[in-house]
């Protein structure tokens, strides 16, 4: 269970409230808010950073939004939280550590 959902064509779905603790990451989701994108693999299977530009823009947007109720936040990947994941397939710390973290 995400929060959120973006899309290829950069629409930010809507999933459990962000009140509600998600289902993402194990011993994380009563204190985070889980974001997911669609894509992630190459046409093998493989963990690739596949985002789309529309998926970056709304990513940063919804990023920025959040960071507003939520200033402490620290913006993270999965791959942060569990070592055994490589989602999302980039390092969310480092892209977004100008204004958001």
């Amino acid at each position: 269970g995400y929060h959120f959902y973006v899309t290829r064509d950069g629409q930010v779905h809507a999933g459990r409230p962000i009140g509600q603790p998600g289902a993402h990451c194990r011993n994380h989701n009563r204190h985070s808010i889980g974001i997911c994108y669609e894509g992630g693999l190459d046409t093998q299977g493989n963990p690739k950073d596949t985002r789309t530009e529309p998926q970056k823009a709304a990513l940063r947007k919804l990023l920025s939004q959040l960071k507003e109720s939520f200033p402490q936040a620290l913006v993270v990947g999965h791959r942060d939280l569990n070592p055994m994941k490589e989602c999302p397939c980039f390092d969310a710390a480092r892209e977004y550590s100008d204004e958001i973290n």
